[in-house]
């Protein structure tokens, strides 16, 4: 009876380490949610926790710091840089066009280690231009300043050339550090109508620690030899 009490106690609890070692590998770690209503903003932002819409703009915008060269300035990136989300924008060109005119956006500091994911969704409306009748060019995007500066539209185009309004954006980090991440909507070639934007359901995947990891697996080895020594005595 003791014994087939023993190997009954010891299988419930190698098969309790098995269990919890499967749950911890599917979640190794909590993803952190970000705030998007408590990030800094400039332009036309409007915040409702935890989301935020950020508007392209007209020429009014720049009255509230939306204009192309104080949006580059609060996001820490090059004058000029927001130009190369004009598809037709030539950088050789010697009488360049100013293709980003007035936009909005967000940013915050992150601090992460190498392996960190940064996820969040995202949805366009674009303004609709009555005299070309067509959808304007506006361009909503991604800055991450760190040991390098990554510029990345989030709107681009299908294999059909129709383009994509909505998606979900994600960033794996490649090494520690501070990054200033920012988020935004810019007009390209004109001061037209007013896009939208709205950034939802962020997140910060942080990577598995080590220590997290070797705890898992010794409680599965343990687990396992338990089973294995105890089930040949009974």
């Amino acid at each position: 009876m003791f014994i087939t009490f023993k190997h009954s106690l010891l299988t419930a609890g190698a098969a309790s380490l098995l269990s919890l070692g499967n749950w911890l590998l599917a979640s190794p770690s909590y993803a952190i949610t970000l705030d998007f209503a408590s990030w800094d903003k400039i332009g036309d932002v409007t915040q409702v926790k935890p989301n935020a819409q950020a508007n392209s703009g007209t020429s009014l915008t720049a009255f509230i710091g939306g204009g192309d060269d104080s949006l580059e300035e609060f996001l820490e990136i090059d004058a000029g840089s927001l130009d190369i989300l004009d598809p037709e924008y030539d950088p050789n060109d010697p009488f360049p066009i100013i293709a980003a005119t007035f936009g909005s956006a967000i940013r915050r500091n992150l601090v992460v280690q190498a392996g960190d994911k940064l996820s969040f969704n995202w949805d366009l409306t674009l303004a609709f231009d009555n005299e070309l009748n067509t959808f304007d060019l506006d361009k909503a995007f991604v800055t991450i300043k760190g040991i390098e500066v990554l510029i990345k539209p989030l709107n681009t185009k299908d294999i059909n050339g129709n383009d994509i309004l909505s998606g979900k954006y994600e960033y794996t980090f490649s090494s520690a550090g501070n990054f200033l991440v920012g988020i935004g909507i810019v007009d390209i070639n004109d001061a037209g109508g007013t896009s939208q934007l709205i950034v939802s359901n962020g997140k910060l995947q942080p990577v598995p620690e080590p220590l997290t990891l070797l705890g898992i697996f010794t409680g599965l080895g343990c687990g396992l030899v338990m089973r294995s020594r105890f089930g040949k005595q009974c």
